[in-house]
């Protein structure tokens, strides 16, 4: 609505001068001078006093156009649909904008969801290093996940030497359920199947896990039960495993051993999560946490 002066009192209570609208929109007096000057929003009228009279009612106008603005539309171009509004086309960018929006708040969950975990994963270490025996009991809740079969990778017990196209291929895997907001995290997790663990096999029951997001459990293949855990930490360097030649799934059968020794049953899969940050320092220590539903005890 264009302005008009007038030679009649404000009526305060129907309507607002530019401060008390700009602090109603959560904006400043400037910011509305430039928004009357490209005729983008303008004030019902001009008092004789000179001061722009606003309506409680151009808050909803207000709000269109921030909204406009902070998804990606331009100032000229919002003007250009309140000048002449078709319903056709101002609906259409509309329904651009939201599509917009909606991409960019999967990226920010996924974002937090990320951080979020990494804080995590660093709590947890701190309390591992509190763990005198270095290893524990915990009660764990279900959680969904989305798995990539890394079986393929291994021969004899040895990662497969053309295994740089899968890896891409992983990391674009993730990336994707990251950016759609179906995973948690990208941090590596790992299950080894019992039942190959104990044929003496596990590389033929390896898999790569991602933590599913709510949005995203229907849509996982695996899903590790509720119970009781045994957990150790597990503490190594690359140039360590590489000097000594210890098998990748060492670990994983001195786990096993251990839970019968302290008068465990395993009945269940066998899982490894990343703790520490990898800095590309082969030599420094890397934390990881093992775990084993068991029975017994």
């Amino acid at each position: 609505m264009r302005s008009q002066e007038t030679s009649f009192e404000i009526p305060e209570s129907r309507y607002l001068h530019s401060g008390q609208f700009a602090a109603l929109c959560r904006t400043t007096k400037e910011t509305l001078r430039h928004y009357r000057d490209i005729g983008l929003i303008e004030p019902v009228f001009m008092a004789n006093n000179g001061y722009a009279c606003y309506s409680p009612l151009q808050l909803g106008d207000f709000m269109l156009v921030t909204a406009l603005q902070r998804a990606g539309s331009s100032l000229a171009d919002i003007g250009r649909y309140l000048e002449d509004p078709q319903e056709a086309e101002l609906e259409a960018i509309i329904e651009k904008s939201v599509e917009r929006l909606e991409t960019e708040r999967r990226a920010l969950d996924a974002q937090r969801r990320f951080l979020q975990k990494t804080i995590e994963r660093s709590r947890a270490l701190a309390q591992w290093r509190e763990v005198e025996e270095g290893w524990r009991l915990v009660d764990l809740e279900e959680e969904r996940f989305f798995e990539t079969d890394l079986s393929g990778l291994f021969a004899a017990g040895e990662p497969d030497a053309d295994g740089r196209p899968k890896v891409e291929e992983l990391v674009d895997d993730e990336l994707f359920l990251m950016d759609q907001g179906l995973a948690n995290q990208m941090q590596g997790s790992y299950r080894v199947g019992l039942q190959a663990l104990l044929d003496g096999h596990p590389e033929n029951d390896f898999y790569l896990c991602i933590a599913a997001a709510p949005a995203g459990r229907k849509r996982t293949r695996h899903t590790r039960p509720a119970g009781r855990y045994f957990q150790r930490l597990r503490c190594a360097s690359i140039d360590e495993m590489l000097a000594s030649g210890e098998p990748y799934f060492q670990a994983y059968f001195q786990l096993l051993e251990e839970v019968r020794e302290r008068g465990f049953e395993p009945i269940g899969d066998v899982y490894e999560q990343e703790l520490s940050l990898y800095t590309g320092d082969i030599a420094a220590e890397a934390y990881t946490e093992l775990s084993v539903q068991v029975d017994g005890g």
